[in-house]
């Protein structure tokens, strides 16, 4: 295990330590559309495991901030990591089962991508496991496939400790 991976975890652990809520991140997925195989290579990784974790000082009404820290093996098979703040928030549906909602923004390295980056997500989740879908518009920002993409949604796990 290369010790990149590890980096994300520890500056997220070092603020667990405060009376918060921690959670687990695992991202393990992505998905590409609009590429037009006849101009571009679309030669995508879609297998992006990594390991992260989330930070949340507490729930409130209106949600909860959060703050995100992971790396993980991006669509070009390379190590990116990201750390970023946002909000989160999770609609009990019935009995343990929730749905849920938030953004996150801030520093990414990797994913041809290094700066500035926001991703909008969805969850669903029973007890402490929730799955998050992110959705990402590469033709925003300096994403540097652009002209290979149109839509990328991300997909992870997130266990609350």
């Amino acid at each position: 295990m290369k010790i990149k991976w590890i980096l994300p975890v520890l500056l997220a652990c070092s603020a667990s330590h405060a009376q918060a809520d921690v959670s687990i991140l695992v991202p393990f997925a992505s998905k590409h559309y609009g590429c037009d195989h006849k101009k571009h290579t679309c030669d995508f990784h879609q297998f992006n495991p990594g390991l992260g974790l989330e930070w949340s000082p507490q729930e409130y009404s209106w949600g909860r901030p959060i703050v995100r820290a992971a790396g993980y093996s991006d669509s070009g098979a390379k190590f990116a990591y990201f750390v970023a703040g946002g909000w989160r928030k999770d609609f009990n549906i019935v009995d343990n089962v929730k749905l849920g909602l938030g953004i996150y923004a801030g520093y990414l390295n990797g994913s041809d991508q290094n700066g500035f980056a926001a991703l909008p997500f969805v969850s669903v989740g029973y007890k402490k496991l929730s799955f998050e879908v992110g959705y990402g518009d590469s033709k925003a920002g300096h994403h540097k496939h652009k002209e290979d993409v149109n839509h990328i949604l991300t997909f992870s796990a997130r266990y609350d400790l």
